[in-house]
């Protein structure tokens, strides 16, 4: 095995225990709570991981922690899995050709994965089947976990970028 493939096994085995974590404070009750009110981490982690690592990784890992996600969440399972990888290939390839992987892009795509994860997880769990007060929900319950959880995004930004550059070769850095 060479010193590469050893770098690349373990840079992607720190990735997924730090996704992995992330699962398990999101879904810990109590845990980061503010108000009534949980934050997700998994995909904030996720899209911040496909930005540094490109549209095939950020693909694969959104996929896999959105399993996570759907074993403990109250939606269809395979829900969160399909659109956490679509997220993450998206902000992989928005990467790539689109944008400087500056702070505060990562944190602009964080918050609009988030808000469209947030808004078809409402729509599909909640407006189809046409419960009453759904305004008062979203404005005190959804919008505030989006907000909340998009405070994420930077610590994060800042761990994916350093770990990238610690794993990358000297003459492959940027």
């Amino acid at each position: 095995m060479t010193k590469y493939l050893r770098r690349k096994i373990l840079k992607f085995f720190v990735y997924a225990v730090i996704v992995f974590a992330s699962y398990v404070i999101q879904s810990t009750p109590g845990l980061f709570e503010f108000q009534g009110i949980s934050p997700m981490l998994v995909l904030p982690a996720c899209i911040c991981l496909a930005v540094y690592e490109g549209e095939f990784a950020g693909g694969l890992f959104g996929f896999f922690a959105g399993l996570f996600c759907d074993s403990a969440a109250e939606t269809v399972f395979g829900f969160n899995a399909l659109f956490y990888m679509v997220f993450c290939a998206a902000a992989g390839l928005f990467a790539i050709y689109y944008f400087r992987r500056s702070n505060m892009n990562v944190m602009l795509i964080c918050l609009g994965a988030l808000f469209l994860s947030s808004v078809l997880e409402f729509f599909f769990v909640f407006v189809l089947y046409g419960y009453e007060g759904l305004s008062g929900f979203f404005y005190l319950e959804v919008a505030p976990q989006i907000v909340y959880s998009s405070l994420f995004s930077l610590p994060y930004c800042l761990l994916f970028r350093w770990l990238h550059r610690t794993f990358e070769p000297e003459e492959a850095r940027e």
